[in-house]
């Protein structure tokens, strides 16, 4: 079974949301927010990353970045992106709101050391050296499991690999029109995430002002040693 789309293909998604304007209101600053509460890691893995991974890295302090997606046009735009070492409009308010300065983007742009072209929701086992990070993160990742059972079984897969004092942390956004789409619930993060044997430390709904998603869940948890 196909699993749904995102709401818009590569290029179209990469220049909306991820230009010049920042979009308050739409959950990215809780993220970013909440992404603040990791202490800095030597790797870092996004999981279905899309083009989007330097956005989150303003919250956060990683040496080395691993973008995993199922979509190659979209981890060629992250790449071209990185290499150029300068933010856009969207990238410089995360800054900001990190309290970071400008010119530490050029070092969170050469962070991202590999690239791997992989579909995060299907069965398909991926390299442990990339579960096995320090952090593993998704945004929108999860929300596109096709029902609970694979959202749960995809959450316990992606995570069995972790170590002993490593992070996850993600968020995924509910829509207005859920297609095809699992219901996301406390419930579920929190079963999900005892069977991945993690201790979930922040679940938050939080309402967003776009209309085609208006609520998205995130999330921070960690496995204790």
């Amino acid at each position: 079974m196909n699993r749904p789309r995102t709401v818009l293909d590569a290029n179209a998604y990469w220049n909306t949301y991820y230009a010049d304007t920042f979009r308050f209101g739409q959950g990215t600053e809780h993220i970013l927010d909440l992404l603040l509460n990791v202490p800095p890691v030597r790797t870092w893995t996004d999981l279905g990353a899309g083009s989007e991974s330097l956005l989150w890295a303003a919250a956060l302090d990683a040496h080395h970045l691993t973008a995993v997606d199922a979509d190659l046009e979209r981890l060629a735009t992250l790449s071209a992106f990185a290499r150029t070492g300068r933010p856009r409009g969207v990238h410089e308010v995360a800054l900001a709101l990190c309290d970071r300065d400008v010119d530490t983007f050029a070092h969170r742009c050469r962070s991202l050391t590999s690239t791997l072209v992989a579909d995060c929701l299907t069965g398909d086992r991926l390299p442990p050296r990339v579960l096995g990070a320090d952090l593993l993160t998704q945004f929108g990742l999860l929300g596109l499991s096709r029902d609970s059972r694979h959202f749960t079984d995809a959450f316990r897969r992606l995570h069995q690999h972790l170590p002993g004092d490593g992070w996850a942390a993600g968020a995924n956004w509910v829509p207005a029109q859920p297609k095809d789409r699992v219901h996301l619930t406390r419930d579920l993060y929190q079963n999900a995430a005892h069977t991945a044997d993690l201790d979930l430390l922040h679940l938050e709904r939080v309402p967003s002002t776009d209309s085609q998603f208006p609520f998205v869940w995130i999330y921070l948890a960690r496995r204790m040693p």
